[in-house]
């Protein structure tokens, strides 16, 4: 199940969103326009615990702020899923393969005032 949310860069929204983000129900969440520390980051003091934090790829190294990011539960094994590169800070995206073949999930912000993401 996939939980989907635009945070409008609140961090009260981020604080709402993980409250209620329960990991035995979501498999993901692609959260848009998230709550960024001041080093670029999204953090608290559970999110580790149960989350992988997907950042778009170039997130360190690009001075636009990130507009994406992935959380991945940590029950979804790292051997079932594998980050999918792009060179934007509005999507990030991953493939997930079983039994069932390969899904690929991507996350995408695109403003209102511009369609230069698609």
């Amino acid at each position: 199940k996939i939980w989907q949310q635009n945070l409008r860069k609140s961090s009260s929204a981020w604080e709402h969103m993980l409250r209620n983000l329960n990991p035995e129900k979501y498999d993901l969440a692609c959260i848009q326009e998230p709550f960024l520390n001041t080093v670029g980051l999204a953090n608290a003091s559970n999110l580790r615990r149960f989350w992988d934090v997907i950042y778009p790829t170039n997130h360190h190294s690009n001075p636009e702020r990130s507009q994406t990011i992935l959380l991945v539960n940590k029950k979804l094994s790292k051997n079932n899923w594998h980050i999918i590169p792009l060179d934007t800070p509005n999507i990030t995206a991953i493939e997930i393969h079983g039994d069932f073949g390969k899904v690929r999930i991507y996350n995408i912000y695109n403003a209102c005032d511009h369609s230069r993401t698609l």
